[in-house]
């Protein structure tokens, strides 16, 4: 039976009455991604030569946001497969890049990322993923430690490190016998994002994969091609505003003497929205030192203030399992870990410490 499309706001209805049970069932949300394909949001990151529909970046993002107000974790599977989707972009010349694309657009293949090990993780060990040229490909072995989808995902964005020093990018074809998706070991919050590490053992990754070639930074492309730089921000800004809306709801009818309170962090939460909205879109002000660092973790700060909020007017009740209040408040904990470069922990520590208000 053919599915039947639906709206964004439909869809965002329908995302939002699952949280709670996609949170206690821990099981990676089926019915959550139907609708996002349904409601066209998985062409919105894909340009219309590639099948998408190319939505504006700035919009993209206040959707990011729209969704993580309702469902982190639908929100973090959907950005990370966006993610994919920008360095296929950003690679667009690759024999890989296409196709895929392609697919990704009609909803046929999941794809995520997996380069943490690139990123903020283990920088003072040796490399976790490292790559051995053979005659028409590289043989790769190592662990991922970070996929989230790692069990849906048929193909996965992977960096590692070369024999010589260098790094390369290339798209993984995840469903096969030598790559090893772990038993997923319980997170805080987000469980049902499936998130967790992945083994290669002597992968061989074909020469048509490969979106980088060898080359000293191989994330630095899809930095140069990014239309929106302050990303990991809106998924906190989400979170902030949709504990807010519920503090906001049980000021009204009890607990009329911290109406001021919460109204002053919705304030705080508009002029950072703003900030974040204008700064992100705006490559010359994203030049300006320290800003990402800064709007981060001034985010991620929000988010726990603004839950913890929500958690404190909802009382007892907001402890038990079954409330959205003590859900909130743990995935705010997310942030505090979600690809956290030093900078961003020393600005946050400094938030932490109430030197930065």
């Amino acid at each position: 039976m053919k599915k039947t499309k639906t709206s964004w706001l439909a869809a965002l209805k329908l995302i939002e009455s699952r949280a709670e049970r996609v949170d206690v069932a821990a099981a990676w949300p089926a019915d959550n991604m139907a609708d996002l394909k349904r409601c066209g949001a998985l062409t919105w990151a894909i340009p219309r030569p590639f099948g998408g529909t190319g939505m504006d970046a700035v919009l993209l993002h206040r959707r990011y946001e729209e969704l993580a107000r309702r469902c982190l974790t639908t929100a973090l599977i959907l950005t990370q497969r966006d993610s994919a989707v920008g360095f296929l972009l950003s690679a667009a010349e690759a024999p890989a890049s296409t196709p895929l694309l392609r697919s990704m657009a009609r909803g046929t293949v999941f794809a995520t990322i997996g380069i943490a090990q690139l990123t903020t993780s283990g920088r003072h060990l040796p490399p976790a993923v490292v790559a051995h040229r053979t005659s028409d490909g590289f043989r790769v072995s190592g662990r991922i430690p970070w996929v989230t989808g790692a069990a849906q995902a048929q193909r996965i964005i992977v960096g590692a490190a070369t024999s010589d020093g260098r790094q390369i990018l290339f798209a993984l074809l995840a469903r096969q016998p030598r790559v090893v998706v772990e038993i997923r070991k319980d997170m805080v919050a987000l469980n049902a994002s499936c998130t967790g590490a992945v083994q290669l053992r002597h992968v061989f990754v074909p020469d048509a994969d490969v979106l980088v070639p060898p080359c000293n930074n191989a994330l630095e492309l899809r930095s140069r091609h990014r239309s929106f730089g302050l990303s990991t921000c809106v998924l906190p800004l989400g979170v902030a505003a949709g504990a807010l809306s519920m503090a906001e709801d049980l000021v009204k009818t009890r607990f009329h003497t911290c109406r001021g309170a919460i109204t002053t962090l919705r304030r705080e939460y508009n002029h950072l929205a703003a900030q974040v909205y204008k700064v992100g879109a705006n490559a010359r002000l994203l030049q300006q030192p320290g800003i990402g660092a800064q709007l981060r973790a001034a985010g991620n700060d929000l988010a726990a203030r603004s839950s913890l909020a929500a958690l404190e007017l909802s009382k007892g009740h907001g402890f038990m399992c079954a409330s959205p209040a003590q859900r909130r408040a743990r995935e705010a904990l997310f942030f505090f870990v979600w690809s956290s470069p030093t900078a961003v922990i020393e600005q946050t520590l400094t938030l932490l410490a109430g030197r930065g208000r």
